[in-house]
């Protein structure tokens, strides 16, 4: 794997970023070592399975600003990982048990090379946020789409109340001014129609929702929750239809359970996400550590896996420490990133921590993924589209 990666050319940095920490003040990183990875004993192996990269790599040479994207995903060719997990939940008795360890199952992918036999660069096929904060400005857009558009939904929570004079929203959506990226809304009503507005080329007014322009709109931190998104998101009624079967809203709500995962222990992870998607195992769970007392902060990035499809779920944490990453979302001002102007200073270096410290070990296990969606509730939702 260090030939493979060795041969691989050097490309100019585009991205301004914030420089490496320095390596004795590197914080220390926890993960689950691979001979001790989680495992329910099934096989996950694709067609090929002798080739080490997936079809993580089917982008042709992008535009210099595309490697927001690409070159945080672009894959080199390394060598096969194990990649297991599953196995814990509820015994016979009630009790929790512990997860099995074991080490039988190889999980590979399809090698995708360039013209010139290199390996090609990878992209996130959709996003699905939950009451996520805004992220730049202008709105982040999809360059490998013509509209611009992104694929998957941003869904935010909304009450109305006083005969329609007033909105309650999901406090995480409207806590800053910048516009959300391009990609289709959903705006989530616990009783009547919600409001869905799909994504469109030119200006889109959505990117812009919610706010307090016209007064009457007011930010409750009580509609943040998994116990509002997940209901809602399963009795979804668009223009009196129910609509919770079709995508992307079917998709947003399998997936609204992994957001909220991320702040649950491993053992409780594995059962809820066997119920609610059969044949999606768990494959990694990656965490950056920070800070000590009362500013300890753990930041896991959880990668699902469909043993099917060989499709993947990577999974960015919100705020679990508000001592710890307030300052994060309070750091409003904008800066350029990557060719991108005005994205939110704080969200854009909690991604380049998380992101410097995990890619060596995430990066290969994502170029065994057949396509990758990007989940994040609050401020993982944000994570993921500047990820994106």
């Amino acid at each position: 794997a260090a030939d493979a990666s060795a041969q691989l050319p050097r490309l100019p940095c585009r991205c301004r970023c914030p420089p490496p920490t320095p390596p004795g003040a590197m914080p220390a990183s926890r993960r689950l070592e691979e001979d001790e990875e989680w495992s329910d004993g099934s096989s996950l192996l694709s067609e090929e399975d002798a080739s080490p990269l997936g079809a993580f790599g089917r982008l042709p040479l992008l535009r210099p600003r595309a490697l927001l994207a690409a070159a945080a995903l672009a894959a080199g060719a390394l060598g096969v990982a194990l990649l297991q997990r599953g196995g814990g939940g509820v015994g016979a008795g009630g009790g929790t048990q512990t997860p099995t360890l074991e080490r039988s199952a190889v999980l590979t992918g399809t090698v995708q090379k360039t013209s010139q036999g290199m390996p090609s660069l990878g992209y996130v096929e959709a996003m699905y946020t939950y009451g996520a904060p805004a992220t730049a400005k202008p709105a982040l857009t999809n360059l490998m789409s013509e509209d611009g558009c992104f694929k998957g939904l941003r869904s935010y929570n909304e009450d109305v109340i006083s005969g329609g004079v007033t909105k309650e929203v999901d406090a995480g959506a409207i806590s800053n001014f910048y516009p959300h990226s391009k990609i289709a809304t959903a705006v989530l009503h616990q009783d009547g129609e919600s409001i869905y507005v799909p994504c469109k080329a030119g200006d889109d007014p959505a990117t812009l929702w919610p706010n307090d322009n016209d007064g009457g709109v007011f930010a409750d931190w009580t509609l943040h929750w998994e116990d509002d998104y997940t209901p809602r998101l399963l009795n979804v009624q668009v223009e009196q239809h129910n609509v919770s079967t079709l995508e992307p809203f079917h998709q947003a709500y399998l997936f609204v359970l992994l957001a909220y995962k991320t702040y649950d222990s491993t053992a409780h992870a594995l059962p809820a996400i066997h119920a609610r998607l059969p044949g999606w195992k768990l494959v990694a769970t990656e965490t950056r550590i920070q800070g000590s007392g009362g500013l300890y902060d753990e930041d896991p990035v959880l990668l699902v896996q469909d043993s099917k499809s060989l499709d993947c779920a990577l999974v960015f944490t919100g705020t679990n420490n508000i001592d710890n990453e307030l300052g994060t979302s309070m750091t409003t001002y904008g800066a350029g990133y990557c060719g991108f102007a005005q994205v939110h200073d704080g969200y854009k270096n909690e991604l380049w921590d998380i992101t410097h410290e995990l890619w060596p070990v995430l990066r290969p296990k994502l170029s065994k993924c057949n396509k990758v969606y990007c989940v994040g509730h609050s401020l993982g939702g944000s994570l993921c589209e500047i990820f994106t």
